[in-house]
């Protein structure tokens, strides 16, 4: 992504970087949002470097060590191509951020994701709220290509992830850390630091400079079971002109099997503080926990996803 365009005239060069000074509060949104998104799918290509049969020694489990980069570029192939297959599903979201807590019934189908908003910090919506809800899911329903534009930014939000995934192996140096008792068996630990070689092609790239961490994944079943990172040193944008994210913003993940065969994050938290713009101070605050995820028929487009979400009491569904 470049924030500035090219070298133009004196007034040219002013107005662009006013531009790009003005925008650079949606850039650390997008930054922290991609952080996110990406973290969530950083866990995966993990899973790959535990593909050995439990029956192995830790001894020979050990062995994956010397080429761990080459599994992780592999197993990034592998996820990206697995990405394709879509799940029907319905699940509780809940989001804490510094100005509120919102839970929302949430439907995912092959043509897009549609959600209900059902209470907010604690509190069930009120009549107005609901009023409001339901408006909102009517016009969508009479607005497909609404749902269309969404879908598509969902498709290329996906599409940037998978291209900050192939980064990975570059961008990071993979080692294998040991093991340790779990509840359900075996719990290998890898850990993970930024590549000293790696030069960041755009500005989203960035985000894995000073990020370091340790993965935890169950040897039984070869899933993840937690992330842990965190950034080592500040990270700067325009050398810190647009802005600053400070040492120490940390990003855990936990991963469950929420339905027989069906893997997801069930909770993530990111702290992160710096500065926006030079003198604005940046704090971002945010934790996301999903569950009561059930399976709906494959089949399902979002015009039945929304009337399954019209149909249910969004009063009945918070106080579940």
């Amino acid at each position: 992504m470049r924030v500035l365009p090219p070298r133009q005239s004196s007034g040219g060069a002013l107005a662009s970087f006013f531009s790009a000074w003005c925008d650079a509060e949606r850039l650390v949104f997008v930054y922290l949002t991609m952080l996110c998104r990406c973290a969530r799918f950083l866990i995966f290509p993990f899973a790959a470097l535990c593909l050995l049969p439990a029956s192995l020694p830790v001894c020979a489990q050990s062995m994956i060590a010397p080429h761990p980069n080459a599994m992780v570029r592999r197993a990034v192939q592998i996820q990206i191509a697995n990405d394709e297959r879509t799940v029907a599903m319905r699940y509780r979201f809940t989001k804490v951020t510094d100005h509120g807590t919102f839970v929302k019934d949430v439907i995912e189908t092959h043509d897009g994701e549609v959600s209900r908003l059902i209470a907010i910090n604690g509190k069930p919506l009120d009549a107005q709220q609901e009023r409001q809800e339901e408006q909102r899911l009517k016009a969508l329903l009479a607005d497909p290509a609404s749902q269309r534009r969404h879908h598509q930014h969902e498709t290329e939000e996906q599409q940037r992830v998978d291209r900050l995934m192939r980064e990975l192996p570059d961008a990071f140096l993979f080692h294998y850390a040991g093991e340790e008792p779990g509840m359900n068996g075996p719990i290998l630990h890898f850990t993970f630091v930024p590549n000293p070689k790696f030069s960041p092609p755009d500005l989203e790239s960035r985000m894995f400079e000073g990020m370091t961490g340790d993965l935890w994944i169950n040897q039984l079943n070869m899933r993840f079971v937690r992330l842990q990172a965190h950034l080592i040193h500040n990270v700067r944008w325009g050398l810190g002109l647009l802005a600053t994210f400070d040492k120490g913003g940390h990003v855990s993940m936990e991963n469950d099997e929420v339905l027989p065969g069906y893997w997801a994050v069930t909770h993530m938290r990111l702290d992160v503080e710096g500065t926006a713009l030079i003198f604005k101070a940046l704090s971002f605050h945010m934790t996301e926990n999903q569950s009561d995820f059930t399976l709906l028929p494959p089949e399902t487009t979002w015009r039945e996803a929304v009337k399954l979400l019209q149909k249910d009491s969004p009063t009945i569904l918070a106080r579940r």
